[in-house]
């Protein structure tokens, strides 16, 4: 028992006394805080790994945080039993001391593990990170050297263990919450983390300390020759300054590579060719872009001096060396911009723009960049090409003295002269001096302004003929001298023959306005898309109103049409705007002072829009409504005459056949009108049969028809009869008013009259069936009155 190196308490070593140890405080305090701070970095570390997506980048930053973390803990257990005094002389076994940091780089590869926690890990890692610091602890200690016995308490010893398990399981799950959390402060979290990992490895350690006991007695140690406690605290010094040394040192080596891997890529993937050279004009560096500008392999070009590959138009090759020159002796930080040419490896040369820069002006280190020009010309042959060809006049002047630079092949033709005249004139050199002054002015002002005009229609002279120009003036900035105004841009448009095709234009609508205006002609325009229409003068007149507002809607109009109409119209002017074909329609308008109005509209659609006229019909319609009428009606009477008799029949005919009701045809002739007329003359016989035909129109319905078809003969169509009942009462009516004495012009006569009927469709299918039953009874009726004198027969 007394040979192993490591005891716990025995029953024989209980009941011995142990040495009295001490501590020193100030060492104590001083270990907690090396690992507290310990805790903090490795904490921190956690955060910066996974900030890192590069996975290598991430297991260099784990193997520097863990090995510096666990140097710490070692450090800090090691600066604990510096702080422990026995009263004895205490040695240190410096290879077990120093083996002892192996268990503590290992607990620390459990902190900074970015690996997310979940139940099973927590307890898994929280064990082997107090195992890790534990193992650390008792190894460490199994280094001390004196001479006495050391031995372990068991439950302390366990105890130990335990609280280091789970004081770190509390400082892994306070790490991985602030990890997790977006809202929680970070540096807040991380301290309180970093406290508990802290107290968790001073706990172990401290508690550990209490478990040991030094007794009296032989070393269990064959030899007692270790470092004294000033060689230990310099171990901890040398350690802590070669790890940190290492740490900053591999940082340091790792940034700069990440620097210039980013660095060379960036280089690497640029358009611009990139060139590095010392004062004495050995290229240094040599970027894919150049390599392949100058059909070289790679690496190639690092054997050569830049004035082999980069000259003047010339070939000069101290072209470079000169500009160089400039930058070293007159540049103060700016660099310098130069035309030259390139020498390719198969000694073709081409055109590029390269810039140098002081890269260091100690070292006279030089960085060109260099683009290459080679389709510089064509582009300006192209340039040039489309500009001389644009069918809109082109003039650039100089700004300092307003002398013409450039001309297209437009110009020429607007302004009558060659490009070689106009190259370097001024207005005074093409136009009068009015004109010239006026212009000048208007130049100057747009370069003082340094803003875009437009001059509307401006008079000039060319070659003895006035010409009206308008011209949009742009002024050209110079980034070379400061943003100031360089070149003013002429781009112009000779419109005299516009100007004179609108004059005559607006003599000719004046022309069809007046025609339109005799006419009492209204013009429109309908936006199919937006439903606005726009009426000229005469369609307010046409339709009563005043412009406003409200008369640029569609719907305004359509407002006015007569109800019988609307839809009608609605539905045609839809048609058209949808298959695209005239709109042609004849309506009626009810417009303001209560009187109806007919127009005739006319409309064709051109794009999105249909253009059309409105024309007053009115006068035509009526006309044409009395013609009819007249036609159709009896000038004495003003009853219906044959023809419009005819018309009667043929439709009631029909209907009466679909509704399979029954006409009657009453067939009057006047017993006594010829005695009257030839007695008192026409005009009491015209009065005679103004009053019959009142009378008979008062005895029948709406629907029903009176006419006149001779001198004293009139026929009554009664429509849709069903009862003969009805049909009998009506004869009644019209015998009692014909029966009755007529009185006119102070004359009171007994006109009388004879009556005979047919009905459809017994009688006949047809008016001249109808009527010639009805005659004939008519007349069996008249006669049968002469010879009998009884009562009328129907």
């Amino acid at each position: 028992m007394d040979q192993l190196p490591f005891h716990f308490l025995t029953g024989e070593l209980a009941e011995r006394e142990a040495l009295t140890s001490w501590y020193d405080y100030s060492l104590v305090c001083t270990s907690i805080l090396i690992s507290i701070a310990s805790s903090y970095i490795a904490f921190l570390t956690v955060t910066r790994i996974e900030r890192t997506n590069n996975k290598n980048e991430q297991r260099i930053w784990r193997f520097c945080s863990s090995l510096f973390f666990g140097i710490g803990i070692w450090a800090m257990h090691f600066v604990g039993m510096l702080a422990y005094n026995v009263g004895i002389p205490i040695g240190y076994d410096i290879p077990i001391t120093l083996l002892s940091i192996l268990p503590a780089v290992f607990a620390s590869y459990i902190v900074v593990s970015s690996k997310r926690l979940n139940k099973l890990s927590l307890l898994a890692r929280s064990a082997c990170m107090g195992i890790g610091i534990g193992s650390m602890h008792y190894v460490g200690m199994s280094a001390m050297r004196m001479d006495a016995i050391m031995a372990y308490d068991g439950p302390v010893f366990l105890l130990s263990i335990v609280v280091a398990i789970a004081l770190s399981g509390v400082a892994l799950t306070v790490s991985d919450k602030q990890r997790k959390s977006q809202k929680q402060p970070i540096h807040l979290n991380t301290v309180v983390a970093s406290i508990i990992m802290g107290l968790a490895i001073s706990c172990m350690h401290y508690i550990g300390m209490v478990s040991m006991r030094v007794f009296e007695g032989k070393s269990q140690h064959s030899d007692f020759n270790g470092a004294s406690s000033n060689d230990l605290i310099n171990i901890i010094l040398l350690v802590l300054i070669a790890s940190s040394a290492i740490l900053l040192f591999l940082l340091e080596v790792r940034a700069r590579l990440l620097i210039s891997s980013r660095l060379n890529s960036v280089l690497s993937s640029v358009q611009e060719g990139i060139l590095n050279f010392n004062d004495k004009g050995e290229i240094t560096y040599a970027n894919g872009a150049a390599e392949r500008l100058f059909a070289y392999q790679p690496g190639q070009l690092l054997d050569k001096y830049i004035y082999e590959v980069l000259v003047n138009e010339r070939s000069d090759k101290s072209a470079v060396i000169h500009t160089v020159t400039r930058l070293i002796t007159e540049s103060s930080g700016e660099s310098v911009t130069e035309r030259l040419s390139g020498i390719k490896y198969s000694g073709a040369h081409f055109p590029l723009l390269s810039t140098f820069s002081l890269m260091s002006y100690d070292n006279k280190e030089i960085v060109c960049t260099i683009t290459d020009l080679s389709d510089l010309k064509k582009q300006e042959t192209f340039t040039q090409a489309v500009f001389d060809n644009l069918p809109l006049s082109i003039v650039v002047k100089n700004a300092d003295n307003l002398t013409f630079s450039h001309v297209n092949n437009a110009a020429e033709k607007t302004l009558g002269r060659s490009k070689h005249a106009l190259i370097g004139a001024t207005d005074f050199d093409l136009f009068t001096k009015t004109e010239a002054s006026r212009i000048t002015q208007s130049d100057t002002n747009v370069i003082d302004k340094r803003a875009p005009t437009i001059i509307e229609e401006e008079p000039v002279t060319i070659e003895g003929e006035t010409r009206y120009i308008t011209t949009r003036k742009v002024p050209l900035f110079d980034p070379s001298r400061a943003d100031e105004v360089g070149y003013l841009l002429w781009l112009s448009e000779d419109v005299t023959e516009l100007r004179n095709a609108k004059k005559a234009l607006l003599k000719m609508n004046e022309r069809m306005s007046m025609a339109a205006d005799a006419a009492q002609i209204g013009f429109w325009e309908l936006d199919t898309e937006t439903n606005a229409l726009i009426g000229d003068d005469w369609m307010h007149k046409l339709y009563a109103v005043a412009e406003s507002d409200e008369s640029t809607r569609c719907s305004f109009w359509t407002s006015f049409l007569h109800p019988e109409d609307s839809d009608r119209v609605r539905a045609s002017m839809q048609a058209a705007i949808e298959n695209k074909t005239p709109f042609n329609a004849e309506f009626r308008i009810s417009v303001p002072d209560a009187k109806v109005r007919y127009i005739k509209a006319d409309g064709q659609i051109v794009g999105n829009k249909m253009f059309g006229i409105c024309l007053d019909i009115t006068a035509r319609v009526l006309a044409e409504k009395e013609a009819e009428r007249l036609s159709r009606t009896d000038a004495l009477t003003g009853l219906a005459n044959r023809n419009a008799l005819t018309h009667y029949c043929y439709n009631e005919i029909s209907r009466n056949t679909r509704k399979g009701t029954k006409l009657t045809c009453i067939y009057i002739d006047l017993d006594k009108f010829k005695p009257i007329n030839d007695t008192y003359g026409h005009q009491v016989g015209d009065a005679a049969l103004n009053e019959v035909a009142q009378r008979l129109a008062s005895t029948v319905r709406e629907t029903d028809c009176v006419a006149r078809i001779g001198g004293d003969e009139f026929v009554i169509i009664l429509t849709e009869m069903v009862a003969e009942d009805d049909v009998f009462q009506t004869l009644s009516r019209i015998d009692h008013e014909l029966h009755s004495p007529i009185v006119t012009r102070g004359l009171s006569f007994d006109i009388g009259a004879s009556i005979g009927t047919a009905q459809f469709p017994e009688d006949g299918k047809d008016l001249d069936t109808l009527l010639s039953v009805a005659d004939k009874r008519m007349y069996r009726n008249k006669a049968i009155k002469k010879c009998e004198d009884k009562a009328p027969l129907f």
